[in-house]
Parts: C-alpha cells; structure tokens; sequence
C-alpha cells in the first residue's frame, strides 16, 4: 500500500493517462475530471499511463475486517469501479523543501449507490482495524492503519463523505507511512496517498481536496 507513492514517482511518464474501459466515454469524462496543474497553484500532475502504476495485486487481509482498507489500492476489490483513472499529484507550494508532498491520485466511477457502499465500509474498517497482515509470494507484510482528524491531515472535510486515515508498514521506518484520503461526491470516489518528501507526517493541502471535490460534482452533475 505504502509502497505505491515511491513506485508510481520512479515508473510515472508525461502523456494521456490510462483507466479501465478507457476507450468509453465514461472514461474520457472521467479523465478530464482529474485535478490539473492549471486547477491549483503548485501544483505538478503526471497522469499514470499504466494501470500498474494505480492499484496492486489483490490481497487478503488478516483480519478480514481490514479488508476494505486494502482493497482501497486494488485491481480487485470487493466492491468494484466501473471507470477507474488517476495521477501523480506533486504540491510543492510549502515553503520547506522537505515538505513537498507526492500524492498517488486514483478517481473512479461506481455503479449508482456502490461508491456509498465504498465508503461506509472503508470507515467501519478504519474504526475497527489497527492493523492487518498481508502474504505476497510467500512474504508476510505486517501494516498498521490509523484514523486521523480531517481537520489536522486535510484541513476540513469535503464532499458527500470522506475518511481519513494513515497506513505504515513498521519495516520501512518513518518512510513506510502513507495519509490516505478518500472522499465521496455523488458516485464518485477521489482516493488520495500522499507522502512527504522528507517522510515527516503528510498532509493534503486543502486547496486539492476542494477543487477536486468540484471537479467531481461538475462530472455527477452530467452523469
């Protein structure tokens, strides 16, 4: 999970980026409801040209509780998207060089009420799981999950629903830590992992939240 930032900022490419059913025209709505750099001031954003470079393998949690938290970063999920597209997100506007963060940015489309169904079960799995194990040919991860306030990791709540939470993996030091927000317009779902450069406590800045959050309704609006 963790892993995701740092994989997608090595392998990322300029250029259209790709998502499920891509030809459709779903998914070209979707795709220019993505966060741009034109839509937020310091602002970098690489469209991911590569599903690889979006979501993993599908895991099995244990215990299963924690299941929705790692499907949140699957190719296959238990509830699943329809349309599915998404970015590197650089905001470099802090001052501190160190605080530049790097947000892997997935948005995707549910089938009507399923994007609620998302969200209601990542939160339940939030307030009941502090961690979960995760075996990957043959290697047993261990990752801890905790809910943090909106207010301190994104500076307020946005859309219909959000939930908020960091993921660590303990083996990777302070650089195993991941804030992940995940906010709900309509049946649309923004999912963000972000990580600082200098691997001090993330934040998303507000600004990004709220114009994506507006990009999405402008999407439900004509959906």
């Amino acid at each position: 999970m963790a892993v995701l930032v740092p994989a997608l900022a090595l392998t990322a490419a300029c250029g259209g980026g790709k998502s499920k059913d891509s030809g459709s025209a779903a998914s070209k709505k979707l795709t220019g409801s993505v966060i741009t750099a034109k839509d937020v001031d310091h602002l970098k954003v690489v469209p991911a040209t590569d599903d690889s470079q979006l979501l993993g393998a599908e895991q099995t949690t244990d215990p299963a509780a924690c299941q929705p938290v790692a499907d949140q970063w699957s190719l296959e999920p238990k509830l699943a998207r329809t349309v599915y597209t998404g970015a590197l997100v650089t905001d470099t506007a802090a001052a501190e060089a160190g605080a530049k963060t790097i947000s892997l940015e997935v948005v995707a489309s549910y089938r009507a009420g399923r994007a609620k169904q998302v969200l209601d079960q990542l939160s339940a799995a939030v307030a009941q799981c502090s961690g979960y194990k995760v075996t990957r040919n043959g290697r047993t991860s261990t990752f801890t999950v905790k809910s943090v306030p909106a207010s301190a990791a994104v500076g307020g709540t946005f859309g219909d629903q959000q939930v908020t939470y960091t993921v660590s993996d303990p083996a990777l030091g302070a650089s195993g830590m991941a804030l992940v927000t995940v906010v709900r317009v309509g049946d649309f779902v923004a999912a963000f992992e972000t990580v600082r450069a200098d691997h001090k406590t993330a934040a998303l800045r507000a600004e990004i939240a709220s114009k994506q959050v507006d990009k999405l309704r402008a999407a439900a609006a004509t959906k």
